[in-house]
């Protein structure tokens, strides 16, 4: 009999509302022995902010919140509150495609055209877009300064995708079949789609369809008429080891529906796996092709079906599944057909790039193995080092940390690069350029690397210093002419 467990931590606390489903590790393993317990200890260095749930034969044997709902009182997570789920949301749209196939209101092989006569890329089919084969540019960038330029102005919501690709006159990048390339603009057109044939807004579509059919009362797609919702949600932030955390949530005027925006909490997600699995999304066999591997022209497999990555995980499984990365939400939908695992993470902490690694741990606690250390950032434990040590004292701890196998910490460029600039914009420039030290020596071949050293050698008056890191930066990459031009700028302020 399977047991599931519930479980809301706040730093170390936790509150147990059931019974766990403890698993008996095999003899002499060092492991996990239940879910809470590996999230418990993932918590505590400073990841695994979110709700997560492991179901066994579409039934949770595990449910729990860990952390903080983001918002200024650092409100504990319940198991209720709603995420953005980001690109999870492409598996909606998918299906919602996929419906209308069902209907016969739509073939997979038509062309894009045949909807849309100003569709400028001839060759595309549905089935090219929802595949990620099609070649469509990439129309954020153009989003994204629409609503740099003109934050004021009406919401983005990306309903004139098909004019806006119209009118860009950019070329596509690649011959449709020919590449695989995540695409966000497809599932835009996608939504467009949907509407087109539909006759209704992708919103109504997908809450009369999909929503209230199968019971997701707290699912809905973020719209310019309810973005201003405030109950049972997560918000998303970025915490920091210098300093105070930051609110990283929505964009305010920015909806672009068909590649994101939907929310959702974990409970409804497996309602909708347990609805595709039983062919209540749309029949079996649409489900099967839209889980099957893609294939280029040339008869190479594509790691992605109609809306569902096929990644196996890290130990190899076979698995279906979708992530979603928007502002600071990172959220993973995992289902493993073989072992009838699914395993759901909806996070909120922007700092926390554990998802995949925490997929795989979870799924491998619930096929009862042996879990994987868990390795934190190490920016918490190197500034607390940096405020009571000596430069050399932490210089000689991270190099030890740095070469140890294996690894206690998650060493990467961009934690130390983030924690060297908040030093400095604290005017805290010996710190930064200890930092930014440890990042040079870190990571030996990166000019963004001694650049940012050069910023704090600069900053503390050293401009011979600084000039000697640019210099060695354009060792790395001589041609670059901002780098040249930064060297001339600081030789011309030596004495």
């Amino acid at each position: 009999m399977q047991f599931v467990k519930t479980v809301v931590l706040v730093g170390v606390a936790a509150n147990l509302f059931a019974a766990d489903q403890t698993l008996a590790a095999p003899d002499g393993a060092k492991r996990y022995g239940s879910f809470a317990e590996y999230l418990s200890d993932c918590h505590k260095v400073h990841v695994c902010n979110g709700v997560y749930l492991v179901a066994r034969n579409g039934k949770p044997v595990f449910e729990g919140a860990f952390g903080e709902a983001g918002d200024e009182r650092a409100t504990a997570l319940k198991t209720t509150d709603r995420f953005d789920i980001g690109s999870i949301s492409k598996q909606f749209t998918a299906m919602a495609v996929l419906k209308l196939v069902a209907d016969a209101r739509l073939s997979l092989d038509d062309k894009l055209t045949a909807h849309f006569p100003a569709f400028p890329y001839g060759d595309v089919t549905i089935r090219h877009i929802l595949s990620h084969t099609s070649g469509i540019p990439d129309v954020l960038p153009y989003y994204s300064k629409q609503l740099r330029s003109n934050p004021e102005n009406a919401p983005i919501t990306g309903d004139d995708i098909i004019s806006v690709l119209a009118e860009s006159n950019v070329p596509a990048e690649f011959s449709p079949g020919t590449r695989y390339s995540y695409s966000n603009s497809g599932y835009i057109v996608l939504a467009a789609l949907v509407e087109q044939v539909a006759r209704q807004p992708f919103d109504v579509f997908l809450e009369q369809s999909f929503f209230r059919p199968l019971g997701m009362q707290n699912t809905f797609l973020r719209t310019p008429g309810n973005a201003d919702f405030t109950a049972a949600r997560a918000w998303g932030f970025l915490p920091s080891p210098v300093g105070n955390r930051r609110r990283v949530d929505q964009l305010p005027k920015f909806f672009i529906r068909g590649a994101g925006g939907i929310y959702s909490t974990a409970s409804d997600l497996l309602k909708w796996q347990n609805a595709l699995n039983s062919g209540r999304v749309v029949p079996r066999r649409l489900y099967r092709q839209a889980t099957t591997a893609a294939r280029l022209l040339n008869g190479e497999e594509v790691p992605y079906g109609l809306g569902f990555s096929l990644k196996p995980d890290a130990d190899g499984a076979r698995r279906f599944s979708h992530a979603g990365h928007w502002r600071a939400f990172k959220s993973d939908l995992s289902h493993y057909p073989d072992s009838r695992i699914t395993v759901i993470q909806l996070t909120n902490n922007g700092q926390d790039d554990s998802v995949d690694a925490n997929v795989a741990a979870l799924a491998t606690i619930a096929r009862g193995n042996t879990t994987p250390a868990i390795l934190g950032p190490i920016g918490w434990d190197l500034v607390a080092r940096v405020n009571s040590g000596d430069a050399a004292l932490v210089q000689m701890w991270f190099k030890e940390e740095f070469t140890a196998s294996p690894r206690r910490y998650r060493i990467e460029e961009a934690e130390l690069n983030s924690i060297g600039y908040a030093y400095l914009n604290q005017k805290n420039t010996d710190k930064a350029e200890t930092i930014f030290a440890l990042a040079t020596m870190a990571f030996p071949d990166s000019v963004n690397a001694l650049d940012s050293l050069a910023d704090a050698q600069e900053a503390r008056g050293d401009i011979r210093a600084a000039h000697a890191s640019i210099v060695a930066a354009l060792a790395i990459d001589p041609r670059s002419e901002g780098l040249k031009k930064r060297a001339a700028v600081l030789l011309s302020k030596l004495p």
